[in-house]
Order: structure tokens, then sequence, then C-alpha cells
């Protein structure tokens, strides 16, 4: 947000604009709750520069609940943003989950397993440029429902993994591929 409001030659008066930045997010309803985060907060909405003014003048009569009131209507704005949120939470998993599907490896099949590497400046090394994961391992048995033992082929080294950082080994030996079948056979 703070690059719409910067010139490429302002850059280091990023921070003066914090106070009108920090206006517009809190007076920003979302899209979960339903209000702005001033709101569920202080149950008003901010007041805005221009009506600081308004806000001054002698003929301006305050219009607040009683305290008890107040009290109550917060406690019913607790409770829709609660029923908003729970909603939009549900909806956001049904999203993620229609892609989703469990899958367990049987013991004795290959698996990828998901390596974790780092960049390395100095020896100029890229992560980005490195192989995602490393394999294939034999899945030797699983530990409980997440955790499971894998081991290397020809090896009696084992490594416990969760079943998170494993995928699916496809064997890509050229002698199976059709089209190196049908390259073969012309």
């Amino acid at each position: 947000m703070l690059a719409l409001y910067l010139d490429e030659a302002e850059q280091n008066t990023w921070d003066e604009l914090l106070p009108e930045l920090s206006l517009t997010i809190n007076s920003d309803i979302s899209d979960t709750t339903g209000f702005s985060p001033a709101f569920i907060m202080q149950g008003r909405e901010p007041r805005l520069p221009k009506t600081l003014f308004d806000q001054a003048t002698p003929d301006h009569t305050s219009n607040q609940p009683p305290p008890g009131e107040k009290a109550e209507q917060m406690r019913e704005l607790f409770r829709i943003v609660k029923d908003n949120s729970e909603r939009a939470s549900d909806e956001q998993r049904r999203h993620y989950n229609l892609r989703r599907r469990e899958w367990r490896p049987p013991v004795g099949s290959l698996v990828l397993l998901r390596r974790h590497v780092l960049s390395k400046a100095s020896e100029g090394y890229t992560a980005k440029l490195a192989a995602k994961y490393d394999g294939p391992y034999t899945v030797h048995k699983f530990l409980s429902p997440n955790p499971l033992q894998l081991q290397v082929p020809g090896s009696r080294r084992r490594r416990t993994v969760g079943l998170s950082d494993i995928k699916e080994y496809h064997d890509t030996d050229d002698d199976e591929h059709p089209d190196a079948i049908e390259k073969a056979t012309s």
C-alpha cells in the first residue's frame, strides 16, 4: 500500500504516511467480519479528519447511547462478527478442500522426500534453482497416522519424516515411456 502513495524520488518519506495508512486500514470493512476493525474495537467508526471540525462546533449534540445499552450493542456486534468469521472460515475450508486429497502411500512403495535447502551466496548456490525433492525412498512403516519411516533402497539407513513432506514417485524410465518405444521402433 505504501508504494501506491510514494513517488520514486520520495521513498525516504514513507513514515510520514503512517497516520493516513493506519486510518485507511482501521476504517476498511473486512470481507470476513463485515465490519471495520475500528468499529469492532470501539463500537463506532473513526472520526475522519474533516469531521473533527464538526465535533468541535458548539451546537453539536452527542447521540451516544447509555453505557448499558452500548455494552449490549457491543455483545451483539461480537456475536455477529463471530458468526461471520465462522461462516467465512467454513467457506475458505470448502474451497481449499476441493482439490485436496487424502493420500497415504502403501508400505513398500517408492516416494520422493521434500528437500529443505538454503541459498549460499558465498558458494554461488541458489535454493530456488535446486531440486525440490530427493529420492526415491521406500516406505518402511508408519509410526502413527502422520510420521513414517523411509528407507534408502539398497541400504539399511532410515529417516523419520512427516506425511506432508513426501510425494508419490513416478518412474520416468525411458524404456517404458510410450514416446521412447515409438522412437525406438521407427
